[in-house]
């Protein structure tokens, strides 16, 4: 039997759901509405590689690297270590947008950028960056045909797996549906986040489900989870044998 490679989450638990972690060098989709966690799931995975000595890359398409710094500290993770000695890059893509942006690609020739080109994100990423994280994909979807941005995630994915490179893309509820849910298909893994309510409680909760996760087995079921000051936290399964 062939066993996949793993990174570890940054969340113990989901470590445990996972066989030990994210499969390395695929790309996993997060997907939910705003205020279910999808920016700190993907910090602590950025985190805990960065603890690990692994060059890492987030490729920030809505807040500016100022804020998601403090975001992160907030929670226990000063990631600005990590960047002076620059293993870590978040990427200003708020910036980038407002330009005329001309960059380098890895061949040392300068190209025009067209920074809302989903597939033209590999260009950002060095040869030497092992985990990176896109935060938020529906930047590139919301206005996009449908197959097009289908054919662009998946020349992205297929270019970033080839590299052996671990990636988390986070993708907001809207633009999810707004594309009929096709980067489920395009990527290797996918969690979804939702708030709704616990039966056995009345009240509202988040919850996970893990619809697919190749080379993995995994549980069906809906997984309690909370966020605290100290980021994700997920609530131990009911059933001993899970």
């Amino acid at each position: 039997m062939i066993t996949l490679n793993r990174l570890a989450t940054g969340i113990e638990n989901l470590d445990k759901r996972l066989q030990g972690g994210y499969p390395q060098g695929e790309t996993i989709l997060f997907t939910g509405e705003a205020g279910t966690g999808k920016t700190i799931f993907s910090l602590q995975f950025l985190y805990q590689a960065c603890k690990e000595g692994k060059k890492c890359m987030m490729i920030a398409t809505e807040e500016t690297p100022d804020k998601i710094q403090v975001h992160s500290k907030l929670l226990g993770m000063d990631l600005e270590p990590y960047i002076s000695n620059g293993q870590l890059s978040i990427t200003r893509m708020l910036e980038m947008r407002a330009e005329n942006t001309i960059i380098m690609d890895k061949n040392g020739n300068f190209m025009h950028f067209e920074i809302d080109d989903l597939h033209n994100l590999a260009n950002l990423v060095s040869d030497d960056v092992e985990v990176i994280v896109v935060d938020n994909l529906g930047t590139f979807a919301m206005g996009s045909q449908i197959k097009q941005f289908k054919d662009k995630l998946e020349t992205l994915t297929f270019s970033l797996a080839n590299q052996n490179k671990t990636t988390i893309i986070t993708m907001d509820e809207a633009a999810h549906e707004f594309t009929h849910r096709v980067a489920e298909y395009s990527t290797y893994g996918s969690i979804r986040l939702m708030v709704k309510e616990n039966p056995y409680t009345g009240k509202m909760e988040r919850f996970m489900y893990i619809p697919k996760m190749r080379g993995t087995n995994i549980s069906l079921d809906f997984i309690n989870y909370e966020i605290n000051e100290n980021g994700i936290n997920l609530f131990p399964s009911k059933n001993k044998n899970k």
